[in-house]
This record gives C-alpha cells, sequence and structure tokens, in this order.
C-alpha cells in the first residue's frame, strides 16, 4: 500500500510517498480501507518534532480517518461496514491515518450509518467530537448561554459554532483577520471580534458580567487569562488546542475568583462514548443543523501541500485529505 512516511523531523519535506507492507489482521484491531482523513494541527507539531517520547520513527501520522472495514480482527465490525477512528497512540506509537490502509485497536474506531459522502464524514471525527466534548463535557455549556470562542476560524471553533447555535446559545468569535470576519458570520457567529490579543471589553460590551463558557483555542497564556476575565462567575474557560504554538506556561495566580479554569483533550476517547456522539454528529451535518466547514479537499498525492497551508495558517475551516480508490 502507499503511505506517508516521516523517518525524521522537519519541514514537509521530511514527508515521503513509500509503498510499505499492507498492515496484517490481528486479534482486538481493525483494518481499514481509508477513504478520507483531516489534517490537524497535532500532526504538524508531531513532524515538527514536538511530541517526543509520545512518536517512534519511522510513522505514518495521522490520528483520524474514516472508511471501510477490510477485517474486523474478530471483534463485532464486519468487512465494509463504515466507520471512524481517531486518537489513541493512532499516528504515534503506531500509523495512522495519512495512508491507504491502518490497523487501529477497536477501542478507536466507531461504527456509523451515514450516507455522507466519504470528503464530509473525513472532516467530521476529530473536529466535531472535540468541540462536543469541549462544550458539553469541559464546560457544560446549557441551551439558550452565551459562548465565546478564542480561534473562531479553526475548524474545531467552527464546529463550536454550529453545536452552540443548534443549542440556542448567543456566540462570539474571534478573528485576528478581517478577511475572515465573513467566514464567521456565514457560520452563525452572532457577534465577531477582532483579536488584538486583549477581548474582555469588547465581551463587556455585549455581556457586562462576561459570557458563561469560553472555547480556547490559542493558548497562549496571555489569550487564557484574558478569557478568564472575559468569564462570567460561575462560568468555565475550557482550553482545547494551541493554535499561538505555544504549550509551555506558568502558574495562573492571578486567576478571577470564581471563574473555572478545565481543558479537554479527545485523548480521552473511547468507542463506548463517541461512537453515539459521532452518530448524532453525522446525522445533523446530513439534516444542516451543523456544517462540515470543510476549507478545501485535497488527493492524497497533496498531503504536503495540505500540511504546509496549515502551517502557514491559510485556512479557516478543515483542510480534508480524499484516498484514490
Amino acid at each position: 500500500m502507499k503511505a506517508w512516511q516521516i523517518k525524521s523531523y522537519g519541514s514537509i519535506g521530511v514527508f515521503e510517498l513509500n509503498e510499505i507492507p499492507d498492515p496484517q489482521p490481528r486479534e482486538g484491531w481493525v483494518k481499514i480501507r481509508i477513504k478520507a482523513f483531516g489534517i490537524n494541527r497535532s500532526e504538524l507539531y508531531t513532524r515538527q518534532g514536538h511530541s517526543g517520547d509520545a512518536v517512534t520513527l519511522p510513522r505514518v501520522l495521522g490520528i483520524e480517518c474514516v472508511g471501510e472495514v477490510m477485517d474486523g480482527g474478530g471483534t463485532d465490525l464486519q468487512p465494509r461496514q463504515k466507520v471512524a477512528a481517531a486518537m489513541g497512540n493512532m499516528g504515534r506509537l503506531y500509523d495512522g491515518g495519512y495512508a491507504e490502509q491502518t490497523l487501529i485497536p477497536r477501542s478507536n474506531v466507531y461504527p456509523v450509518d451515514t450516507n455522507l459522502d466519504w470528503e464530509t464524514f473525513g472532516a467530521l471525527p476529530e473536529t466535531y467530537l472535540t468541540a462536543w466534548g469541549v462544550i458539553h463535557e469541559a464546560i457544560g455549556l446549557k441551551p439558550g448561554s452565551s459562548l465565546l470562542v478564542r480561534g473562531g476560524t479553526s475548524s474545531v471553533g467552527l464546529a463550536c459554532t454550529s453545536i452552540a447555535r443548534e443549542m440556542g446559545c448567543t456566540v462570539l468569535a474571534t478573528t485576528r483577520k478581517q478577511d475572515k470576519v465573513p467566514v464567521l458570520k456565514e457560520a452563525g457567529v452572532h457577534h465577531v471580534l477582532m483579536d488584538s490579543g486583549q477581548v474582555e471589553d469588547q465581551v463587556k460590551e455585549i455581556f457586562p458580567e462576561g459570557v458563561n463558557g469560553v472555547v480556547e483555542l490559542v493558548g497562549r497564556e496571555n489569550t487564557i487569562m484574558d478569557c478568564l476575565q472575559s468569564t462570567a462567575p460561575k462560568g468555565t474557560v475550557g482550553m482545547v488546542g494551541f493554535l499561538g504554538d505555544s504549550w509551555d506556561y506558568k502558574f495562573f495566580p492571578w486567576m478571577p475568583s470564581t471563574v473555572n479554569l478545565t481543558i479537554y483533550s479527545s485523548e480521552t476517547l473511547t468507542t463506548e462514548y463517541a461512537t453515539p456522539v459521532l452518530q448524532t454528529i453525522v446525522d445533523r451535518v446530513a439534516s444542516g443543523a451543523y456544517k462540515p466547514n470543510i476549507h478545501r479537499v485535497f488527493n492524497f498525492k497533496e498531503l504536503p501541500a495540505a500540511q504546509d497551508m496549515m502551517e502557514k495558517n491559510q485556512a479557516a475551516g478543515k483542510l480534508v485529505v480524499k484516498v484514490d480508490d
């Protein structure tokens, strides 16, 4: 099979399109013929060498994919069944989604019944499961409340907007670029905030006590502190991503009283939790309630270009790679 491997860390030039052996069936693991997969910032960080001992080389990256079961490995899954796979140690300690086939533990494979095209389905697993988790599990956002999305044009940010809008919430979202304002408006954001590093004043012009919840996707100490100051008492800031390319920060000694700070990681996903949630997400995308938020679909041979677009922050939404039949 063909697969994109890295054998060293560095620029997009470290990607090699190689012919490697097909994964062999294994008890308790599911062999998947990959049809599409999303590109994620964590894969960019891994390629750059920031994942440390969590990754062994050579490696096929990719923390998610969608496709059809080739071999169920003695599990309940059957050949040709549609599935998604995400997280665990996918693309880190074992080969992931940047390939024509992969072999994934059953615990991180989610069977889904859908007629969505592969590109649309491929845009959903990691992005929407993360957005769902931070909104429902970490923040516990209530219908009709208010949400700030810090880093609103990212794929997870746009998914958070879809979920919160469907809950009847008022959504505020940030961007640093004026040309991305229409993207946020089209996604259904009620109030677009231009982010110069501090948005507290803008938030409190709309909600004087602050918003009920914040999805923090930038991950810099100054933006986290600003988000905390933008949150109402007993509200919650849920940290998810590191769009700011920084993940080393000090303890926050000046957190406002009664405001909560938590983090949500899709590393916690298991099939028992994620399968029914992903089915709900897929159904709502199919009905039009949620948007897939695809910025661009690449073919398999264009994978380095997709990573390059993410690294240059040129996308507003999800980058998807379709694997040739």
